[in-house]
């Protein structure tokens, strides 16, 4: 379900309370509209409604926190990513193809990131024919 939908049918449901509510005032006995009654009634739905705000609070937290942590990780992974690739640099020519595995397997990464569904048939391939994400150590110390 979309969140439009979700949200006219949380609308709906409200609306037709409040209409419901109403309708069974005049059907209600007089003691239950007395003022220590509406008092008891504003006390629960005040209750109601700091619970509803503390569980939100919270969710609120949890995803800045899960979002934090993609974000700490993806920086991290990415100055790995360009220390090796410095690293590999210093050693001369002959890591050349093991730097253009590394590229083409942050690039790989990169798409799948941004694309947010699994990359099929045009995946990169290393020398070993298998996925560079999967292989990528074996891909740069071919040389060794």
């Amino acid at each position: 379900m979309s969140s439009l939908a979700v949200s006219l049918i949380a609308f709906a449901f409200i609306f037709g309370g409040a209409l419901l509510g109403m309708s069974l005032r005049g059907a209600m006995p007089q003691n239950h509209l007395s003022d220590d009654s509406k008092d008891s009634v504003k006390l629960g739905m005040g209750l109601v409604a700091t619970m509803c705000a503390l569980v939100l609070g919270l969710l609120i937290a949890s995803a800045k926190t899960y979002y934090d942590t993609q974000n700490a990780e993806l920086t991290e992974m990415s100055a790995k990513i360009v220390l090796l690739d410095r690293m590999l640099a210093h050693y001369g020519p002959e890591t050349n193809e093991s730097r253009a595995l590394l590229r083409d397997a942050k690039a790989f990464a990169e798409g799948r990131q941004t694309a947010r569904y699994p990359v099929s048939g045009d995946e990169p391939r290393n020398i070993y024919g298998t996925n560079p994400l999967v292989n990528v150590r074996t891909g740069i110390h071919t040389d060794s």
